[in-house]
């Protein structure tokens, strides 16, 4: 059987204020809470199983950590959805408590693609690329005309070595590398906030069945970056279906991560990856 991890189940966030950080996701993306199990919500949007939020509680010390990452720094770093109106989204992420940058269009491929970035609840940076014609499965939309956003299509690391993070997904993890480039210029500055003159470069990583939600590598060159691999707040733990759990943690295992528990590995950009049969979604 060829290994293969699938759709991303969930992103995990450890929050300061698990209420607090549930109420901006609802503000801000229309997230619905699905599930509770103790001190953790569930978020998600109503017509998708995947790409969905946990919102965990940080322990007591660890909540008084209060900079917060820039983009280009080393650590899980993003998560992303679609938007069909990025103005309103900005609006709605800054009246919700976070802090937007303004909406760009930029060259992708033949075409373009408008985009906005975003800084949300306990350092987690959002993506909103506009939806579109030829934007990935995303059920929430497609089973709702109406709606503003999807499920997660995206997350995104930030390792210290991109070829080493590569590996580890596709060699070890199965992913296929769906685009790799090279972006920089003015609108990327401006996206993002980085310095002029930096670049950044962009794998998109694709499960075989083309589940909604994506993996992306990114990292950075121009840029003074911390390792922030270890910051306790934030994204740090990403829920993989998996047809073996058991045999795809043995080959990243093998594949240089570490064993944190059960089918549970950490991987570059110091993310938790946990493997879940598929199938196996819970609430």
């Amino acid at each position: 059987m060829t290994l293969s991890l699938g759709a991303i189940i969930e992103a995990v966030v450890v929050c300061r204020d698990v209420e607090a950080s549930a109420g901006f996701h609802a503000r801000a993306f229309g997230l619905e809470t699905v599930g509770r199990d103790g001190a953790e919500v569930l978020l998600g949007a109503p017509g998708s199983a995947t790409g969905r939020l946990r919102l965990v509680p940080a322990a007591a010390a660890d909540a008084a950590d209060a900079e917060p990452p820039r983009v280009w720094d080393v650590g899980p770093r993003l998560l992303g959805m679609y938007s069909r109106d990025l103005e309103r989204s900005v609006r709605l992420v800054d009246e919700a408590g976070g802090r937007s940058r303004e909406p760009v269009t930029y060259p992708y491929g033949s075409a373009s693609l408008s985009e906005a970035v975003a800084l949300g609840s306990d350092g987690v940076w959002w993506t909103l690329p506009k939806a579109g014609p030829g934007h990935r499965p995303s059920p929430a939309l497609e089973g709702d005309p109406q709606r503003l956003h999807g499920e997660l299509h995206t997350a995104v690391l930030v390792p210290a070595d991109h070829e080493e993070a590569l590996r580890f997904f596709t060699g070890a993890g199965g992913l296929e590398v769906a685009f790799d480039g090279e972006m920089s210029g003015e609108p990327f500055e401006r996206m993002i906030g980085m310095p002029p003159g930096a670049s950044l470069r962009l794998s998109f990583l694709v499960s075989a069945d083309q589940a909604p939600a994506r993996l992306e590598i990114m990292s950075f060159t121009g840029v003074e970056a911390r390792d922030l691999s270890g910051r306790p707040l934030g994204l740090r733990r990403l829920v993989f279906a998996a047809a073996d759990p058991d045999a795809s943690e043995a080959a990243l295992l093998a594949c240089g991560g570490v064993r944190v528990g059960d089918r549970v590995v950490r991987g570059p950009a110091g993310v938790e990856v946990e493997l879940r049969r598929s199938g196996a979604e819970k609430g």
